[in-house]
C-alpha cells in the first residue's frame, strides 16, 4: 500500500501526537514506557471520546495522559468485578434450569434424535413451547456432540446417559437464555420465582425483569470479553421502567430512568445483579463495586470530573443500591 491513512508512528512520535492534541505529558520517557505496556489504540483512542474536542481530534482543554492511564486500569477492575458476577448469575440461571427440567422430564436424552420427539428425552420438543424450539433444542444437541468440556466427555465415555446438569456445561450463556424463553409456562415461572424472590413484582413482571436482565449481562459480558469500554454504551435493551421503579423503591426515580439510570448503563447491571444473586454473594459485589470506585473517585479527572461523573451515575449510587437491597425480599 503506498499511502496509508494510518502509519506506523515511533514512541517518539506517538509522544509529539499527544502533545499537537493537548495531552499534557509530566514526564515523555513515563509515557514511552506506558506506551510500550499498553498501545496507543487501546490508551488513547479507547477513552478519547470521553474529553471534548474539536473535529480535529485536539482536545479543548488540557488533558492529563494520566487521565488516559487511570481509565484504562478503571475500566479493566471494574469489568472484572462485572464478568465475575454476571458469570454467577449464568451459572444461577443454569442451576435452576437443570432443576426443573431434571425432575420434571428426567435425566436422558438420545443426542442422536434429532426429530426430537422421544417422550422420555428431556430434550423432547413437546417438553417446551414456541416455534423456535425445534432448531434451539437441535442446537443443543449439537454442541455436545461438538463439545470439549471434560465432564460430558466423561460421561459420554463412561456412562450411559447425560443428565441436563452435566450436559449444560456445554451449552452457552447465550444459549442457556434462549432456552429459557422456550420453557413451559409453569418450568419458567419456577426459574424466575428462585432468581427473583422479590414479593413486590408479579410473576409476569418477573418474568419480564428477568429476560431483560439477561439480555443485559450477554451484551455486557461479551462488550468486556472484547475489550469493549464500560464507559461507551451501546446496547438496546432495555430493563422495564415499571419493575425498575417498583424494585429501587424511590432510590431510583423516573427522572433517573428517563435519564438512562438503570435503563441499560452499568446501574442497571449491578440492580439486575444485586436482585438476582443470594443477598450474601451481593453483599460482596456491593463491597468490591464501592471499594473499586473509592480508589478512583481520589482522582480528579479532566475538567474536574469524578469517576461517578464520567461513568453518568449518582454519587451515592452505591448506598442507594445498599438500601435497595435491604428492602428486596
Amino acid at each position: 500500500m503506498q499511502n496509508p491513512d494510518k502509519p506506523f508512528k515511533t514512541y517518539n512520535e506517538q509522544v509529539s501526537i499527544l502533545k499537537s492534541r493537548n495531552v499534557y505529558i509530566k514526564n515523555e520517557e513515563t509515557v514511552k514506557q506506558c506506551l510500550t505496556d499498553i498501545s496507543y489504540y487501546s490508551l488513547i483512542n479507547g477513552y478519547k471520546d470521553l474529553f471534548d474536542s474539536d473535529i480535529n481530534g485536539k482536545f479543548l482543554y488540557p488533558v492529563p495522559f494520566t487521565d488516559f492511564y487511570f481509565l484504562y486500569n478503571f475500566d479493566k477492575d471494574i469489568n472484572s468485578i462485572l464478568l465475575k458476577y454476571i458469570i454467577m448469575i449464568e451459572q444461577a440461571l443454569k442451576s435452576n434450569i437443570t432443576y426443573q427440567i431434571s425432575e420434571k422430564y428426567g435425566v436422558y436424552t438420545d443426542l442422536s434424535d434429532m426429530d426430537l420427539k422421544n417422550a422420555d428425552d428431556y430434550l423432547c420438543k413437546y417438553n417446551y413451547k414456541s416455534r423456535a424450539r425445534i432448531n434451539l433444542l437441535r442446537q443443543i444437541k449439537n454442541s455436545v456432540n461438538t463439545t470439549k468440556n471434560e465432564c460430558v466427555i466423561h460421561y459420554q465415555k463412561n456412562h450411559n446417559h447425560i443428565p441436563f446438569w452435566v450436559l449444560i456445561n456445554s451449552i452457552s450463556y447465550g444459549l442457556t437464555i434462549k432456552l429459557y424463553s422456550i420453557l413451559q409456562t409453569d418450568d419458567k415461572e419456577y426459574v424466575s420465582n428462585n432468581l427473583i424472590k422479590s414479593k413486590i413484582l408479579s410473576i409476569e413482571e418477573k418474568k419480564e425483569f428477568l429476560s431483560k436482565g439477561l439480555a443485559i449481562t450477554k451484551q455486557y459480558r461479551n462488550k468486556i470479553a472484547h475489550g469493549n469500554k464500560i464507559f461507551l454504551n451501546n446496547i438496546k435493551e432495555e430493563l422495564p421502567k415499571n419493575q425498575v421503579l417498583k424494585i429501587s423503591r424511590g432510590y431510583i426515580t423516573d427522572t433517573d430512568y428517563k435519564n438512562g439510570i438503570g435503563k441499560n448503563d452499568i446501574c442497571a447491571v449491578i440492580l439486575f445483579t444485586i436482585v438476582v444473586l443470594n443477598s450474601d454473594i451481593s453483599d460482596i459485589f456491593l463491597i468490591e463495586l464501592k471499594n473499586c470506585l473509592q480508589i478512583y473517585n481520589q482522582i480528579v479527572f479532566s475538567p474536574g470530573r469524578t469517576i461517578y461523573d464520567i461513568l453518568g451515575i449518582p454519587q451515592d449510587f452505591i448506598e442507594r443500591l445498599l438500601e435497595i437491597k435491604s428492602t428486596l425480599l
